[in-house]
């Protein structure tokens, strides 16, 4: 079984292997177009006034939290991410924000939050829905963690319907993103499992069904403009 097959069945293991290409991560992921203003795009639909208690999971170098914070004013956002490689950089970018009080960041696994119930008033969980071991048993906890009223934003690929999407995806996963970011890390596991990750999650009808069996409502989903369009898209609903 090879390292990216061996992630697939044990997702545990995922966050050591972005402990291999923190450093690298943010100049791999700079290199694809509208990375960051996607992040941006559905961060917008948080809906934020500037004063709320905001959960970045899976933040990892930040990037996430970058777009998070412009709809911050009096409020705060805790980072949450299970790689510690990755949230070190992500110390050393956000340094004025968290000697603010603006942000915290702490290690946890997003499987296992230790917060209490009724912390947030919005979630923010950009590419990490897909690297949990168990999508049912994480919304359920995200529900939880919600205020009532409190939304639920999750930001990730998941193939369109119908027969374009896969194919699609296999030919930038393989041809492009692999090769790439192999040369700008040295790694190719972690990119290895991406591709695969992607083409065995939930399609966007199934994870909005998912969303409304755990008891979000107003649940919609967006597609990501241009070329994202058939493989990105943002996803929300309301507790």
């Amino acid at each position: 079984m090879s390292t990216s097959d061996a992630l697939i069945v044990n997702k545990t293991a995922v966050p050591k292997e972005f402990n291999k290409i923190a450093r690298r991560y943010d100049m791999a992921t700079g290199l694809s177009q509208g990375y960051q203003a996607d992040l941006h795009r559905s961060a917008a639909y948080l809906n934020l006034k500037g004063h709320e208690q905001v959960l970045d999971l899976c933040c990892g170098t930040g990037k996430s939290t970058l777009a998070v914070l412009p709809f911050i004013t009096t409020g705060k956002v805790t980072g949450v991410d299970n790689s510690e490689e990755m949230l070190q950089v992500a110390r050393e970018k956000f340094a004025t924000e968290i000697s603010s009080g603006m942000l915290t960041l702490e290690l946890q696994d997003a499987m296992q939050l230790t917060f209490a119930e009724g912390s947030f008033d919005a979630i923010f969980m950009a590419y990490g829905l897909r690297n949990m071991p168990d999508y049912d048993r994480c919304l359920a906890q995200l529900y939880t963690k919600l205020k009532p009223g409190g939304r639920l934003v999750i930001h990730d690929y998941s193939l369109a319907d119908g027969w374009f999407a896969k194919p699609y995806w296999w030919v930038l996963g393989n041809v492009f993103i692999v090769p790439i970011s192999y040369l700008t890390t040295g790694e190719a596991n972690i990119f290895n499992y991406l591709i695969k990750s992607v083409q065995n999650f939930l399609t966007p009808k199934v994870l909005e069904a998912k969303m409304a069996a755990t008891g979000f409502k107003q649940v919609s989903s967006h597609a990501q403009p241009t070329w994202r369009a058939p493989i990105l898209r943002t996803f929300v609903g309301v507790k």
